[in-house]
């Protein structure tokens, strides 16, 4: 027969009825309650000092009447501290010695013959204190709308991936606002920190703003290492909180009690929105629990609250979340390197260069990129920015360049006619004057030797040198070596006079090569010689 519970307002009603004079079976008839029933009460009121004729039971009274109330199973018929009692020393050296577990133990016990049901063994261990206590909860208390949310990642299933040509494991994220219930489905395929923090920017775009704590998993893209006391934010997932302005808390591990609002959510999930649903593909499932978190997540009467999640939301809660801008993050990737002997540091296929004077080959830098920018960090401090190089790209600033290999690394004309120009006015006409061919790339190495001649000489002689080679048009970089190993810049030039050339042996006079003479004859008529040559013909 079914046990049948009376509630506290028919046990009023029957004494009630009781003290107006009615009699066992008449109150029977009018409440339903069998007639064993009533005559239990009634007797137990009347030991509690209740009488026919006396006033209604107090509040005491009818504690003492509702005590006679009691549902649920008789008392165990089965002996259990008696057969246990023999084993009692057996039984606390199995568990405190060699820490084996109750239902090992049951079947040992059975091995002896000595049959007793799990549920009481229990009940016998946890009695005396053997198997610990047992343990207790209470109920968190309710948080003020926007102020926390809540956030799990569990397993939905497999899942076709067209990228991919093949079947994945497809992760859900679950953030649950801790208010209103109101919660957000985010699947992926991977949870590195550019998917996470894609997933948290989908959340808040979904619903408008940011709460001002968030109650994390122990997921490596954003934990270092879980730790219980004292745990750490992976150095990209903290720039994220930093630009968004939540506090991120991380949960202890293996403690799903610090996120209780969130830890059921994922099998619900996985229940009532993955299993027997078509998905084309991962955007086709991310556009569907969207969808499913408004209609049926958000539309649901909440077994906690008993209000709808989604109106809770939006009526009480929206409002007081952060605000959201909606300006996409550009999600940074850390990494650490070294500065490479040829002054440069090695980044995601691509090389860029580091200032020499702080950053010598050997030191170890942290680098930050992002979809712009290459940023080099020594010891926090900013040493250097470059422009975010393809794959194989290179970023060189000459200047980051030692000193005395600048004129060597850039392998420019214009950069060493400039150079030229600082060791002194005429160093910088004898360099243009070098360099000012049609290819002045052939005399380059002759202009380098030139820049080491004013760092072995001193501009100061260099230009000298150079003012004296200028004057006589020598443009040879040989010869002013030689003029500055033997100090000839500081000599005065020699005077240039201008010399009447000697008379020639064989000079003719012009007359000799002239076309006739006056009187109309042959040039050579009146030629002395001419006169001799015709004699002797």
């Amino acid at each position: 027969m079914a046990y049948k519970e009376v509630s506290r307002v028919e046990i009023t009603e029957v004494i009630r009825q009781w003290q107006a004079g009615r009699r066992i079976r008449e109150i029977t008839r009018s409440t339903g309650i069998s007639r064993n029933t009533i005559r239990k009460y009634i007797l137990t009121a009347q030991s509690c000092g209740l009488g026919r004729d006396g006033p209604s039971p107090t509040e005491l009274q009818l504690t003492i009447l509702m005590q006679c109330n009691r549902s649920g199973p008789r008392e165990i018929v089965i002996p259990t501290d008696k057969v246990l009692i023999p084993w009692a020393e057996q039984i606390e050296q199995w568990i405190k010695k060699d820490k084996l577990k109750l239902t090992r133990i049951q079947d040992l016990l059975a091995q002896n013959h000595c049959l007793v049901p799990y549920t009481c063994l229990r009940r016998y261990v946890t009695k005396r204190g053997w198997f610990g206590h047992l343990q207790t909860t209470v109920r968190m208390a309710d948080t003020e709308p926007g102020q926390m949310a809540e956030v799990d990642f569990g397993r939905l299933g497999l899942q076709w991936d067209p990228q991919s040509g093949r079947k994945r494991q497809a992760w859900g994220m679950l953030t649950v606002l801790n208010y209103s219930r109101h919660s957000f489905l985010w699947p992926l395929f991977n949870q590195q920190l550019t998917d996470v923090i894609e997933g948290l920017e989908a959340t808040w775009a979904f619903l408008g703003g940011i709460p001002r704590y968030l109650v994390l998993d122990n997921f490596p893209a954003a934990i270092v290492g879980a730790d219980a006391l004292n745990p750490r934010l992976s150095r990209g997932f903290l720039e994220y909180v930093q630009r968004r302005g939540f506090i991120a808390d991380p949960a202890r591990p293996g403690h799903p009690k610090d996120k209780p609002k969130v830890e059921r959510g994922v099998p619900y999930v996985r229940e009532r929105f993955f299993k027997g649903g078509q998905f084309n593909s991962l955007v086709d499932m991310r556009q569907q629990a969207r969808n499913w978190c408004l209609k049926t997540a958000g539309q649901r009467v909440h077994g906690t609250t008993q209000r709808l999640p989604l109106v809770v939301f939006q009526e009480e809660e929206q409002a007081k979340l952060l605000p959201y801008d909606g300006e996409p993050y550009d999600v940074p990737d850390w990494h650490t390197g070294k500065v490479h002997r040829d002054h440069h540091i090695y980044y995601r296929y691509a090389i860029y260069s580091a200032p020499s004077v702080s950053c010598p080959p050997g030191t170890e830098l942290e680098i930050r990129g992002d979809k712009e920018l290459v940023r080099l960090y020594k010891r926090g401090e900013l040493v250097k920015v470059h422009p975010r190089q393809p794959r194989g790209g290179r970023s060189t600033d000459p200047d980051d360049y030692p000193q005395e290999l600048n004129a060597y690394t850039l392998r420019s004309p214009n950069y060493l006619r400039r150079k030229g120009a600082e060791l002194g006015e005429a160093v910088g006409a004898f360099t243009d004057k070098l360099l000012g061919g049609p290819t002045p790339w052939y005399k380059m190495r002759q202009a380098y030797k030139l820049l080491r001649l004013g760092e072995k000489y001193t501009p100061f002689r260099l230009n000298s040198a150079c003012q004296k080679a200028l004057a006589v048009d020598l443009i040879d970089v040989r010869r002013l070596e030689r003029i500055l190993s033997e100090a000839l810049e500081q000599e005065a030039l020699p005077a240039m006079s201008i010399l009447t050339p000697p008379p020639g042996r064989f000079a003719r006079p012009g007359s000799v090569f002239a076309i006739g003479n006056e009187s109309g004859g042959n040039h050579s008529g009146d030629h002395p010689g001419n006169q001799n040559e015709g004699e002797i013909r």
